[in-house]
């Protein structure tokens, strides 16, 4: 399909929060809120530590750009909608005191994105271009 981009995204927080972000992914039916335009997250490892703390690495695609499905500002789908039932990573990090870190690349428009959100506040949100096919997301900002 044209115009998807794959995302690695991890995320960590306490294990019930956590989980409620998975399903921001994932159930569109059940879930109270949801990221728009998320074609598929699947959880490719998830640990917890002594003190409770879950991180879970999730890969999957999504509509254009992880900015234009779970960032908010011009051109993403957040700022557009009715503000009901869609969230943010700004949003939903800081109702669910969460670490989320995403790298994507979308290969037909040749862009890659590092985005960083902790606890409501942005870290990073950079985005370039792929330089060629090798491009190396571990390797982005």
């Amino acid at each position: 399909m044209a115009n998807n981009c794959d995302f690695e995204l991890m995320v960590r927080g306490k294990q019930e929060n956590v989980d409620t972000f998975f399903r921001y992914l994932t159930d569109y039916d059940n879930s109270p809120k949801n990221f728009a335009r998320i074609f598929s997250a699947e959880i490719d490892s998830e640990s917890v530590n002594d003190e409770g703390i879950k991180t879970m690495m999730i890969f999957g695609d999504c509509a254009w750009s992880v900015y234009s499905c779970m960032c908010e500002g011009e051109y993403t789908y957040f700022s557009e909608g009715d503000g009901v039932k869609l969230t943010c990573l700004r949003e939903a990090t800081a109702e669910l005191s969460l670490e989320v870190e995403i790298r994507s690349k979308e290969d037909g428009m040749g862009f890659w994105e590092h985005i960083h959100y902790k606890n409501g506040e942005c870290i990073c949100e950079d985005c370039g271009d792929l330089i060629d096919e090798n491009f190396d997301m571990d390797k982005a900002a």
